[in-house]
């Protein structure tokens, strides 16, 4: 790892150096890392993570580091990188450390992992709209585009029946969909629905049911950084910035006609209402990525364990129409306000992404907020 101090008169930078080498500052106190340079491994298209876009290295994973940099007191030094020579750089020390990183078996061999992650990988089967692939069963005798080394690869690469294509990045077994080299691309969810509205792209879908779920690390080589990594990573998330962070990369914001959109459907849907127990007849809306709108209503029933809330109907709808990439949600009470889900329904939400927006408050005065913004302690299962 490299270091640099800053020389100040002839003994000072002894003792610093000193007690760096044993991972504490001089005075014994947790600041071995001031002033210290960070080399980051990363691959140069990883879209929103890493990317470079006109000669500038841009991305989730480098603004968060630079806020942890800011928290621990080190500085960063980005390298952008083809994935799998990111790989071998950090395996050979050259750099601290490495982003995007999926936990499996053989990498907790090989590499310290931050204790949180900060995204999620989702590998997905992403399809065109006018192809006849429904499910990754269809994919037998068919071509599939997946980059080189990473976990997409690993999870086609044996299966018989499939012509994997590799190549370097994402983002071009992606452009092989697009341009009908390939039958299929496999990759992640988020990376590749942000290339998607980055360039444009219009035609092209996920099948629903996802290969794996995993959430993506921070590797990083020297344990006493991984751990000023660690609590550093847990004030953002405690204080909000994370949120607000990940919001400003991942989240398409609504407009305004999206917003009074949400709410008008989910008033109409509360009109459907079946509510002959409580008389409280509650509407629901649901936008997705593709641009449609699903409304449900609450469903009661003498067994009330058998009711079902308006939204659960409405995020089901979506789902069952091929539709499951939620951005946004309303409800409608009966005095005309837009609520806050249950907390059962929040953790239905956050199981299809922790930026989906919740429209609240009343006409004229609507605000949004992330889901993960209203549940901050969700039940996941991603490794």
């Amino acid at each position: 790892m490299r270091v640099i101090w800053p020389i100040i008169g002839f003994l000072v930078p002894i003792l610093v150096a000193g007690a760096a080498a044993g991972g504490m500052a001089a005075n014994g106190s947790d600041e071995a890392y001031d002033e210290r340079s960070i080399r980051f491994a990363f691959d140069r298209d990883f879209a929103p993570f890493t990317y470079e876009e006109d000669g500038s290295l841009r991305g989730f994973e480098l603004d968060l580091l630079r806020l942890l940099g800011e928290e621990v007191g080190f500085r960063l030094i980005p390298e952008p990188m083809v994935w799998t020579e990111a790989k071998l750089s950090f395996q050979r020390g050259e750099v601290d450390v490495i982003g995007g990183l999926v936990k499996t078996e053989e990498r907790l061999e090989e590499y310290s992992f931050t204790d949180h992650p900060h995204g999620t990988f989702d590998i997905l089967t992403f399809v065109r709209d006018d192809g006849d692939i429904r499910s990754a069963d269809m994919l037998r005798g068919r071509r599939a585009a997946v980059q080189n080394g990473s976990i997409s690869f690993d999870l086609l690469k044996d299966r018989n029946g499939i012509e994997v294509i590799a190549y370097d990045s994402e983002g071009e077994a992606l452009q092989a969909l697009v341009r009908g080299d390939a039958d299929a691309f496999v990759g992640g969810g988020s990376t590749t629905r942000f290339r998607l509205r980055l360039d444009n792209v219009s035609g092209i879908r996920a099948l629903a049911t996802p290969w794996e779920m995993h959430s993506i690390y921070f590797g990083v080589r020297d344990p006493e950084l991984l751990r000023s990594i660690d609590v550093a990573m847990e004030e953002l998330l405690e204080d909000g910035r994370y949120d607000q962070l990940y919001r400003s990369w991942f989240v398409q914001e609504l407009s305004e006609s999206e917003v009074s959109a949400l709410a008008e459907a989910s008033r109409k849907a509360s009109l459907s209402a079946y509510a002959p127990y409580s008389r409280y007849p509650v509407g629901a809306a649901v936008l997705t990525s593709s641009g449609r709108i699903y409304t449900g209503c609450n469903v009661e029933n003498a067994l009330y364990g058998l009711t079902t809330s308006a939204l659960k109907v409405a995020i089901y709808k979506a789902v069952s129409e091929g539709d499951p990439d939620i951005r946004a949600v309303a409800n409608h009470l009966p005095d005309g306000r837009a609520t806050a889900p249950t907390g059962e329904e929040r953790q239905i939400l956050f199981e299809f992404g922790r930026g989906i927006l919740v429209v609240l408050g009343e006409d004229g005065n609507y605000s949004t907020k992330m889901v993960s913004e209203i549940f901050p302690y969700p039940f996941e299962m991603r490794d």
